[in-house]
């Protein structure tokens, strides 16, 4: 075999390897171009119709596409901060119970000593009660109302002690002994 012959072998192979790429190239594009793009160009006779209309029909298939993307995105977006959101509200609740748990110690704990508190006051008041029964009872009867002092009781101005009648110092029997 001859350098030339060695050549167009070669082309040959390097052509037939760009042609299979440019194949699977085609077929690639063709199988990610949208239908309806295919459509067009198909039904289409001028090539320059045809391109007004692919892309437009592109574009607008871009647009469905970017909006798809779009919405799935904010969709995750949403439902991760739904997640953070529970997650939140569950530490919260959790929170709120150990407060409210310690609040009714708390309150437990002041009941029972304002309890032992009052069951003090009740003591003393008892012991007091009973301190007076013991007075009134020494006597034998409990004054009433006949023991008020009623107006004739009442001291008048004639019945007053006069200047004559303060002791003087010979009355004292201390001073004169």
């Amino acid at each position: 075999m001859s350098n030339s012959e060695k050549d167009q072998e070669e082309s040959k192979s390097i052509l037939d390897q760009v042609e299979g790429g440019l194949k699977k190239s085609a077929d690639k594009v063709k199988d990610k171009m949208p239908s309806s793009v295919s459509k067009v160009i198909q039904k289409s006779d001028d090539p320059i119709e045809a391109k007004e209309q692919a892309k437009d029909e592109i574009s607008k298939e871009a647009g469905d596409f970017f909006r798809d993307q779009f919405q799935k995105q904010m969709q995750s977006k949403i439902g991760n901060m739904k997640e953070e959101l529970q997650e939140k509200t569950s530490a919260n609740a959790d929170h709120v119970h150990d407060k409210a748990e310690e609040a009714k110690q708390k309150v437990q704990d002041r009941l029972l000593s304002f309890r032992e508190k009052l069951s003090s006051v009740k003591e003393t008041g008892n012991q007091i009660q009973d301190s007076l029964q013991t007075k009134n009872s020494s006597d034998g009867r409990v004054k009433g109302v006949q023991d008020i002092k009623g107006v004739s009781h009442i001291k008048s101005a004639s019945s007053i002690k006069s200047s004559k009648d303060i002791k003087g110092l010979s009355s004292i029997k201390t001073y004169h002994s």
